[in-house]
């Protein structure tokens, strides 16, 4: 189940989308409803959306700036949009922003049907739907991850280092990796200290520190969790 987003400032048109998605086409929860950009802003910088289908005409905010600002802060999130037959300058600066496909009004369910299996095909079928860049991307993050252990690696501080926003960075590596990019680090964190248990005589609290771990008796909890067995007991073969 997909949970979408619908951003169109006519009540009418947003119930007819919201029953052609559950109730015709299905496998879709309109779970968030907005009636201009702004308000859409404002659930998107809560809840982040599988999927956002947006007017383009609306007053306070309309979807092209809309579409500019989440582009930004969720590049990987697919957007609709909805626009008239006389909106064909902005269907294309919409394009140019990203998003995946467009809508006529009235709107056709065979037409939304399609649209929506394309871009399920998309991700089915590549490995590199978002751009060329992403596997360049999951290297570098790994990278950072695995120089800077003794620190405190953040989302910021890998945002900060790769110049990428931070949303980018967590969607990406979990779609890419299927895993958290927390448990991964934590992960390496714990690989890292069996390696240094098992191939160096240094104090577990030593250890601790060269894996980002201030204090030694959290790194022990944590260890004994993720592994069954305390630091000493990993290195004593018990």
């Amino acid at each position: 189940m997909k949970n979408v987003l619908l951003v169109d400032d006519e009540k009418v048109i947003r119930k007819g989308i919201k029953k052609l998605l559950e109730d015709v086409i299905t496998g879709y929860k309109v779970m968030w409803e907005a009636s201009n950009g702004c308000e859409a802003l404002e659930i998107a910088n809560i809840e982040v959306p599988d999927l956002v289908i947006t007017d383009i005409r609306m007053p306070e905010m309309n979807g092209i700036d809309f579409i500019s600002y989440f582009k930004k802060r969720h590049p990987l999130v697919s957007v609709i949009v909805i626009s008239g037959h006389d909106d064909f300058i902005y269907v294309r600066e919409a394009l140019k922003l990203g998003v995946k496909d467009y809508l006529l009004k009235p709107i056709s369910r065979s037409d939304l049907a399609s649209i929506l299996q394309n871009i399920n095909n998309e991700y089915a079928n590549s490995d590199d739907v978002i751009n060329p860049g992403e596997s360049i991307n999951i290297s570098k993050i790994k990278d950072i991850i695995r120089k800077n252990l003794e620190k405190e690696i953040t989302l910021n501080f890998i945002s900060n280092t790769l110049n990428l926003h931070p949303n980018y960075i967590s969607q990406l590596f979990k779609r890419k990796t299927n895993i958290k990019l927390s448990e991964y680090i934590m992960q390496q964190r714990i690989d890292k200290s069996k390696e240094l248990l098992t191939q160096t005589q240094l104090k577990i609290y030593d250890i601790a520190h060269l894996v980002g771990y201030v204090n030694s008796k959290h790194f022990s909890v944590v260890f004994k969790k993720v592994v069954g067995k305390t630091p000493y007991q990993y290195r004593q073969g018990i």
